[in-house]
């Protein structure tokens, strides 16, 4: 199997996390050799980059798309993808950021089984569903703006809406309360992360590349189509493969099932400008299309988005997601064991020495 293997994303709306027009996050990633790409190629009979964006536009173009989704190397052999619903996602960073920060201090293990994963889906359906809706928005909107800025006004703002929240629940007081106790160690959170702390392109795009590599059984060669976050976090990748080089052995981090290879098992990473790599054009096609499903649920191409729907793309099941869930026992998350390495205290300790950018 080829092991060169091309990411592109969609859905990135960088610092505007909670963009009501881009709900959904999508990482693509493929392996197709140089004939596999020739065959693919042949379906648009062009000569110039091809960009989902630019196709969806004409009858011809939506048609081109439809015929590449269900063509015969639309597999699990070629493709992996990584699919994030963004608000989840910040319910997510928040349960990372600050709730893990006090229970870690307390003493309790907030990843051992799936606790995380609870905490975040919680926040998520009770903010939606129960709790006082205002409040919530301000919150999750008043987060991200407080990590992306770090400043004075963002923390305070932040902290003000929590405890206003918190005043308006009754029942599930437990799942706010943390949130509010993390103000007292809010300096050492703000000195621990950076601005793209809560983009999820470059944590959905390690596990994607620890599937290549369990699948393939050997190390990766990345094309990546140009990405600031990629780039701002490649120095961590070079700190990572200094390790590898220092001690070749690997270690599984996490609990259960949720465990990802370290150091990254990646040979080497460039960023390509996609005109040159049609695997990265492949990619776009890929991360495009499921993006473009989701986001335009009510757009003026709704029969194109239940054509994707109803494509060999959406037949495949080695999707990996980001998303809310309505179980979330130890159980059905499969993390009932609580067998596995802390993932946050490893890197602590793995990764000290790399400054923030």
């Amino acid at each position: 199997m080829n092991n060169t293997i091309y990411f592109d994303e969609s859905g990135n709306t960088g610092q505007d996390m909670l963009n009501q027009d881009q709900k959904v996050f999508v990482l693509a990633s493929v392996n197709y050799n140089d004939d596999e790409q020739e065959t693919l190629k042949k379906i648009f009979k062009v000569d110039y980059e091809i960009h989902f964006k630019n196709l969806k536009n004409s009858n011809a173009g939506r048609k081109k798309i439809i015929e590449f989704l269900n063509h015969d190397l639309i597999k699990e052999d070629h493709i992996i993808v990584y699919t994030t619903h963004k608000e989840f996602n910040v319910a997510a960073q928040i349960t990372d950021i600050l709730i893990e920060h006090v229970m870690h201090h307390n003493g309790f293990d907030l990843y051992q089984h799936g606790r995380n994963i609870a905490y975040a889906n919680w926040i998520f359906y009770f903010g939606n569903f129960y709790w006082n809706k205002t409040l919530y928005n301000r919150l999750i909107t008043e987060f991200v703006d407080m990590i992306r800025s770090k400043s004075e006004e963002s923390i305070t703002s932040f902290y003000t809406t929590a405890n206003e929240l918190l005043s308006t629940i009754i029942k599930e007081k437990e799942i706010v309360q943390p949130i509010v106790d993390s103000q007292k160690h809010i300096i050492d959170i703000m000195q621990s992360i950076d601005k793209f702390s809560i983009d999820v392109t470059f944590s959905t795009f390690l596990v994607l590349c620890d599937n290549w590599y369990k699948k393939t059984k050997k190390k990766i060669d990345v094309r990546f189509d140009e990405s600031n976050q990629i780039r701002h976090y490649n120095y961590y990748l070079e700190h990572t493969r200094a390790i590898a080089l220092k001690t070749p052995k690997t270690i599984e981090i996490g609990f259960d099932s949720r465990k990802i290879t370290f150091p990254p098992q990646i040979n080497s990473l460039k960023l390509v400008d996609s005109i040159h790599e049609f695997g990265v054009q492949c990619a776009d096609l890929i991360a495009s299309a499921i993006s473009f499903m989701y986001n335009n649920e009510a757009g003026r191409f709704v029969s194109f988005s239940k054509q994707i729907q109803q494509s060999k793309l959406l037949e495949l099941t080695n999707y990996n997601t980001l998303w809310p869930t309505s179980d979330v026992s130890a159980e059905a998350l499969n993390m009932a064991e609580g067998k596995g390495i802390n993932p946050v205290d490893f890197l602590a300790n793995t990764l000290r020495n790399i400054p923030n950018k």
